[in-house]
């Protein structure tokens, strides 16, 4: 018996358990559409809107600055050497040589000029030096306040004992403290800002030389003012 041939399908025949695949579509964009081009504007009104606020904070900055210095006409601090008393000074040997031991008590006067504005200081520290920048101490306070239109005598206890660099310097600077000649300066470091009731600003970095001035100098009443350097350049003198 002979096999059964399969009928042909007629011309035109789709089989319906086969999907149907459809070509893609291809999107047509309107000429003016250029994603580059609506990039870049995107950011340049991105940058326009921060310049735009920028501008206006540094306005808003510089007039309440302007407003400030017209109410409140703020001072610098102002700074004397007062006083200085050593308790102890002598030069020892030792095995790497000669050493400077010195103890002293430091006043400096400070004083605020501001009618409405308190002063804010923060950790106050001062380094003594004498002859050949030979270092006689250092010491160092906390925080305080002083109120407007005080005055202030803060007390700084100095310690040394610096390794001197040779005979004759331990001789010169021995002989000068017996006969009051010494020179010694103060130099003050410490941070201030300004406060009014409850408010505070922030805080800045000063430094306040005083000095060159010799013991008998100091003893015989000599005040001379102090310098004041803010950010480590701009001399308020």
């Amino acid at each position: 018996m002979s096999q059964m041939q399969p009928l042909k399908k007629p011309p035109g025949f789709k089989d319906p358990t086969i999907p149907i695949q459809m070509p893609p579509r291809k999107v047509q964009l309107p000429p003016s559409f250029n994603p580059q081009k609506e990039r870049s504007n995107c950011c340049c009104r991105c940058f326009c809107c921060c310049f735009l606020i920028i501008l206006i904070l540094l306005l808003l900055l510089v007039s309440a600055c302007g407003v400030f210095y017209l109410w409140f006409d703020p001072k610098a601090p102002v700074f004397h050497l007062r006083s200085l008393e050593f308790t102890k000074f002598n030069v020892t040997e030792s095995q790497d040589g000669q050493r400077l031991n010195a103890q002293s008590v430091l006043g400096v006067e400070l004083k605020n000029p501001n009618g409405e504005l308190k002063i804010v200081y923060g950790d106050t520290k001062v380094d003594l030096k004498g002859e050949n920048d030979v270092n006689m101490g250092a010491g160092e306070v906390v925080g305080f306040v002083l109120e407007n239109r005080k005055v202030k005598v803060v007390k700084f206890v100095m310690k040394s004992n610096e390794l001197l660099y040779d005979e004759s310097t331990g001789k010169l600077i021995m002989n000068e403290f017996k006969n009051k000649n010494l020179r010694v300066s103060a130099d003050v470091s410490t941070d201030i800002g300004v406060g009014y009731k409850g408010w505070k600003s922030w805080n800045i970095r000063v430094k306040v030389s005083c000095g060159s001035l010799r013991l008998k100098q100091i003893e015989n009443g000599a005040t001379p003012k102090c310098g004041i350097t803010l950010f480590n350049w701009f001399d308020l003198n």
